[in-house]
């Protein structure tokens, strides 16, 4: 539409232009020569007004060719009012006429779509006017699309389509970020898509796909991790080669080495500078003040930047009007001194002027001693909400007690709450009688009644408090477990059945020498190879090599557990290794057989577990992530029936009921994991004291202490021969007590912000090798390998604990790259 509306206007606009002239200047030529100066003014006024207008059409067709409809529809406004309203030039405005009305409802058009329909009207109507085009066309089908609720949405405004132009502008540029892997942009054009339009769908796909881009990053680093973290188990093993010895002949002693960025404070200046040689006659105490002043900057070996060098000197005395000023200023006093420290000259100067001296970081100010007064005032200042809070973890701890057997005070994980003058007397400020000092939490405002100095004094402390940023110390505590299990077996497996060798025997059928296989013994039974038909004996020669579970040990407290943890008393061979395949041969009476056995196992386990919590600097948090777990601590002893000579009437088993052992006491045991920390930031916010106590506990298993109660031996033919065969079991009686894994530690240190340092972990690697042979044929060369079996499982375990901890605003953004 809008392209139909760039239509070219007639070119004969500018004829009827041009003839109009001419025939106004015609015209004003057959006047009567008597007013022939009022005719020329007139002709000459009309002919400037047609000339501008036609600047003006000029223009409007260049702002309509350049689809600034609103700066087209003045301009033709404009050179319509200033065309005259004459037959001679009643086309010409006509042509203006239609040129606004085009332009007009050219603009209408992209106010409505731009949601100002009520504007769009308004311009519409502007070209319907009596006295302007009526009639037009172009702005009647505009209003009547206007007018039609179901070609103009009624519900639709301004704000609505600049919000709808702004959300797909947002929604491209994040695109765009995400194409480009800038996925925190992303995220941010995303999130400000959903402010302005809560229900927009395609922005949370956004967000779906951003977070499976991070997703497979975090995938991508769990296997860098992992594999990090066993590379770490096996440097363990390295040797590492010691530090070079440091030449002490190199270092000087008694240099210290002062940094370029290293600030002293001006007390220690005070102390440090020595004044070789001053001697004073007659001097007034400005004098002295601009000699000391000169004298420093020429001996202050503390700084190494020239600009810093020096003492700044503040003499406030008062103005000369005041007696106290006029009295020192009048003080004349002489002084000669060798090799003292600067601050013992001030403290001379001071007693020679009756002044005082106080400094802070960088000024040495001097007043005069009269000027404390002791009258006490009243002064309010407004602090921030957590003024007590901040004063009280840069204050000094509390006096150890004197009596070192004394019993030391509980302390809790909460801070300790105090009052403003606890906290002010930290600061080195003494109450005297008379002397207050309240806090109000509801406005935030302290009132201290003091002396004019120590008002000053708390002056200084609460804009310090003020103008420090508030910020929060964000702890992470991480502790990882990776533990892998590699199982690689190949063994072999024979069976011979007998077979005769040589002449035959003296009974007929045998013969004189028969060759077999071994028996079991100790071994296996290498039940699990299946015989010939018609074999029925198993001789083994491999029975003594072990395979499968016989190759494997368990710690003491794992097999304790594995065996409490099975409802029967197992009491089968191990099983050994699954057979890969097999060989067998027949003879005449008898066959060889042979089962290789193999294994090629991989196992491993990652578990990470991290606690985090969020806490002002200075002040104590926990986190607890938990499960509370009964366990039985004590039991109560079996009950067995009383033994009797009755059979049960001739019964071979009689009957006994027993009440095996049951709990008696509980004891509670919180399992998963535990963090206490209790961080301090620096005053330049770049490092953090930090002492934390975390704490992982897991439940491994039971173990049962328990054994089972079986029936006594009755008098059958089966127990007199095997006593063992006819024992019945009555009850497992099982006494079960729990096993947990702790994973602990408690430790103070400095953590630079954003830094993550390792406090504490373990690293194990256990090797399980077994090489069994039968003798003989397993030296046999190569062939003897086929007598052999072995196996070959390494185990690493890493335990990490890591801490992070870093510093956040109250909006929870890293403090220091704001």
């Amino acid at each position: 539409m809008q392209n139909a509306h760039r239509r070219l206007f007639p070119r004969g606009c500018v004829l009827i232009l041009v003839s109009a002239w001419w025939l106004t200047a015609l015209h004003a030529t057959e006047m009567p020569a008597a007013p022939s100066s009022l005719a020329q003014r007139e002709l000459a006024k009309r002919r400037a007004s047609v000339e501008e207008a036609q600047e003006l059409l000029t223009k409007g067709d260049q702002a309509y060719q350049a689809g600034r409809y609103a700066d087209a529809a003045a301009a033709f406004s404009g050179a319509r009012e200033m065309i005259p309203d004459s037959p001679l030039t009643a086309e010409l405005r006509n042509a203006a006429s239609q040129r606004f009305a085009q332009a007009s409802a050219a603009q209408a058009s992209v106010l409505s779509r731009n949601g100002d329909v009520d504007a769009a009207k308004t311009a519409v109507e502007a070209v319907l006017k009596a006295d302007v085009t009526p009639a037009d066309a172009g702005g009647l089908t505009t209003r009547a699309r206007l007018d039609d609720p179901l070609r103009t949405n009624p519900a639709l405004t301004k704000d609505h389509a600049a919000a709808v132009d702004g959300v797909r502008k947002l929604l491209y540029t994040a695109e765009g970020a995400y194409h480009l892997g800038q996925f925190d942009a992303a995220k941010k054009h995303y999130q400000d898509v959903l402010r302005i339009d809560s229900t927009n769908a395609a922005a949370r796909r956004g967000l779906e796909q951003v977070a499976a881009a991070r997703s497979s990053y975090h995938a991508a680093a769990s296997d860098q991790t992992r594999a990090e973290l066993l590379n770490q188990v096996a440097a363990s093993w390295e040797i590492s080669v010691p530090a070079p010895l440091l030449d002490v002949a190199a270092v000087e002693p008694g240099l210290p080495t002062v940094s370029a960025a290293a600030f002293v404070p001006v007390a220690n200046k005070l102390d440090r500078i020595v004044i070789p040689n001053l001697m004073l006659d007659g001097a007034s105490l400005e004098d002295a003040i601009d000699l000391l002043r000169l004298r420093a900057s020429e001996l202050d070996t503390t700084e190494v930047d020239p600009a810093h060098r020096g003492v700044n000197f503040n003499i406030d005395i008062g103005d000369e009007t005041s007696d106290v000023g006029k009295q020192i200023r009048a003080c004349r006093f002489n002084l000669r001194l060798a090799n003292v420290p600067l601050s013992k000259v001030l403290s001379y100067i001071n007693g020679q002027t009756r002044t005082l001296y106080t400094t802070d970081d960088f000024t040495v100010t001097i007043r005069p001693r009269d000027s404390e007064s002791k009258e006490m005032m009243t002064r309010s200042y407004r602090v921030p909400p957590d003024f007590l809070t901040s004063m009280s973890a840069s204050g000094a701890a509390a006096a150890k007690s004197d009596d070192p057997f004394s019993a030391k005070p509980a302390k809790g994980l909460l801070a300790e709450r105090r009052g403003a003058v606890e906290v002010l007397h930290e600061q080195g400020i003494e109450f005297p009688e008379g002397a207050s000092a309240t806090f109000n939490s509801a406005n935030a405002t302290l009132t201290v009644t003091h002396t004019a100095a120590n008002l000053d004094i708390i002056s200084q402390l609460v804009d310090a408090v003020a103008k420090t940023e508030p910020v929060m110390v964000c702890v992470r505590v991480t502790m990882i477990s990776v533990k892998e299990t590699r199982l690689k077996e190949l063994g072999f497996d024979w069976l011979l059945s007998p077979t005769g060798i040589g002449a035959s025997g003296g009974i007929p059928g045998t013969q004189a020498i028969n060759l077999s296989g071994g028996t079991q013994g100790t071994g296996s039974s290498l039940s699990d190879i299946p015989l010939p038909p018609g074999q029925f004996e198993r001789d083994p020669i491999t029975a003594g090599n072990r395979s499968g579970d016989a190759t494997l040990y368990q710690d003491a407290i794992d097999g304790f557990i594995e065996n409490s943890n099975k409802v029967t008393l197992d009491t089968s061979a191990p099983a050994p290794a699954p057979g890969i395949f097999g060989l067998t041969k027949v003879l005449a009476n008898s066959s060889v057989q042979m089962l290789m056995r193999g294994l090629n196992q991989k196992k491993g386990v990652e578990i990470m577990t991290a606690a985090a919590t969020v806490t002002r600097s200075g002040q104590a948090a926990s986190v607890r992530s938990v499960r509370e777990m009964l366990y039985p601590t004590e039991y109560e002893p079996p009950q067995l029936p009383k033994a009797n000579n009755n059979n049960n009437g001739g019964s071979s088993s009689p009957a006994m009921l027993v009440t095996p052992s049951h709990p008696s006491a509980f004891k509670k045991r919180e399992l998963g994991m535990t963090l206490e920390v209790t961080p301090t930031a620096d005053e330049a916010k770049n490092y953090v004291e930090v002492t934390l106590n975390p704490s992982l506990v897991d439940f491994d298993g039971f173990v049962n202490y328990g054994s089972p109660i079986f029936a006594p031996p009755n008098n059958s033919l089966l127990s007199n021969i095997n006593p063992l065969l006819s024992r019945q079991v009555l009850s497992d009686n099982r006494i079960l007590m729990p096993v947990f894994s702790t994973h602990k530690a408690a430790t103070s240190l400095s953590v630079a912000d954003g830094a993550t340092i390792l406090i504490g972990g373990m690293l194990q690697d256990r090797v399980q090798n077994v090489e069994d042979h039968t003798p003989l044929f397993g030296n046999l060369p190569l062939v003897g390998r086929l007598f052999q079996s072995k196996s070959n499982q390494p185990s690493s375990t890493a335990v990490m604990m890591l801490v992070n901890v870093q510093l956040v605003d109250p909006t929870g953004k890293p403090f220091n790259k704001h």
